[in-house]
């Protein structure tokens, strides 16, 4: 599957779904955001719905503590309504990630456990693939 054949419900069914979050990524994260660089959250409610998501462009090799401050500021002014969070790293290509997409993957799982929000996923998104994550293990391509 991809974004071109969600399901018509998709926005309705919870991004824990594993099947349907990658394609949700993959929606979200818009070509030329993914040519320049960039980051997306993908704000979700109590049932895991994607309720909200945020792009920001133009992160280009951002140093450790601006990367914990941009997920921060997000994250931080609506924790208290959020029920997860989906990250999407975005790049021009590979399918594997680098130093850089999971200092991102490290940042929000910083920022989400200090905001008692749950990182129900965080994925890259390139022009090869979306590549799931995993907050351990190794990695699955999942489109």
């Amino acid at each position: 599957m991809t974004f071109h054949d969600l399901p018509r419900n998709w926005h309705s069914r919870p991004l824990t779904d594993t099947d349907l979050a990658p394609d949700v990524v993959d929606l979200v994260v818009r070509e030329s955001d993914r040519a320049t660089g960039c980051i997306s959250l993908l704000l979700c409610d109590d049932t895991h719905r994607m309720v909200q998501p945020v792009t920001i462009t133009e992160i280009d090799r951002a140093a450790a503590g601006e990367r914990r401050e941009a997920i921060d500021l997000v994250i931080g002014q609506v924790a208290d309504s959020l029920g997860g969070v989906v990250l999407a790293v975005g790049r021009p290509r590979g399918y594997s990630p680098d130093d850089e997409a999971r200092a991102w993957h490290e940042a929000a799982i910083a920022s989400c456990r200090e905001h008692g929000v749950p990182l129900l996923g965080t994925y890259l998104a390139t022009a090869h693939a979306v590549v799931e994550m995993p907050l351990w293990g190794g990695l699955r391509a999942v489109s």
